[in-house]
């Protein structure tokens, strides 16, 4: 009889790590799901501004933000050509189309990647739901066992 309070409680003591183990994992999907849809957005605005420039005459006047509510009026050179990021803070010359079809290819990718974070997120808190009620139920045995 003594050593199956000792197995259960061993067993407790794994269960209840594993629940803080995967909560852990589970605060850190949901972080990233949250970090990728921002990413996600941002790609779908900026993609999203360049048809629209793309549509307006070059020397149009533009407000051009410069953080903090504050913007200052621009004229367009050209409205087909963009500087975009390749990546290290290097910056290459494309075509607005070029770079709405990055912009698009990224936004997919980002699309994947959450539903990926989704997905794992979900097999996690089926096993968070499965293991919980024979948490519970050791920890109520060993609540009523005498002598605790």
């Amino acid at each position: 009889m003594e050593k199956t309070k000792v197995d259960d409680k061993e067993k407790l003591q794994r269960l209840f790590a594993e629940l803080n183990d995967n909560q852990a994992v589970v605060d850190l999907l949901r972080q990233q799901i949250t970090a990728l849809a921002g990413s996600l957005s941002e790609l779908s605005m900026t993609a999203g501004a360049i048809k629209a420039v793309k549509d307006l005459e070059p020397a149009a006047e533009i407000l051009v933000p410069m953080g903090s509510d504050t913007f200052v009026a621009a004229k367009l050179s050209s409205t087909d050509k963009v500087l975009s990021g390749m990546g290290a803070d290097v910056m290459a010359e494309r075509s607005a189309e070029e770079t709405i079809k990055i912009l698009e290819t990224r936004a997919a990718e980002v699309e994947k990647a959450i539903g990926q974070a989704r997905t794992e997120l979900g097999k996690i808190e089926e096993r968070i739901e499965a293991i919980r009620p024979e948490a519970e139920k050791l920890l109520s045995k060993a609540k009523e066992a005498p002598g605790k």
